[in-house]
């Protein structure tokens, strides 16, 4: 998977894709909404469009730090974990299925929980590699 991630052709490949996954899904919500056949199945094709896209998220972003990269994987695959159960509960919701509202708790949730990690490596890991390497003032008084 980091072959085809590392391509030139995947970032807008994956942009495209969410293009059409967001047109579909609001083409399918507008004609679910106005009674229309087709809108729920439009509607689900959109959102599991962006769900993969969403699955996929973690791919797109490079670490910012060498010697924080498997907690950056990790919390990028989580972002992407919970990105999905974000818009399937969303689906969930406007199609009116049951568990929607759960599993967009549970996404939102772990969105936090994410920021939490991507902000720790982001700002935190950083200063702290920094603050390492400076050589302490010395007390000359």
């Amino acid at each position: 998977m980091d072959k085809i991630a590392s391509s030139p052709n995947f970032k807008p490949f994956m942009r495209v894709v969410a293009i059409v996954g967001v047109a579909g899904a609001v083409v399918g919500f507008m004609m679910k909404r106005m009674g229309m056949e087709g809108g729920e199945t439009l509607l689900t094709m959109g959102i599991g469009t962006l769900v993969v896209v969403a699955f996929l998220l973690g791919r797109l972003f490079p670490c910012p730090d060498e010697n924080g990269r498997s907690l950056w994987k990790f919390a990028m695959t989580l972002t992407g974990y919970s990105l999905a159960a974000t818009i399937v509960g969303l689906g969930f919701l406007l199609l009116q299925w049951p568990g929607g509202m759960m599993m967009l708790t549970v996404g939102v949730a772990t969105l936090a929980l994410c920021a939490l990690v991507w902000l720790y490596v982001r700002n935190f890991r950083n200063k702290n590699k920094d603050q390492q390497h400076q050589i302490p003032p010395s007390n000359l008084s």
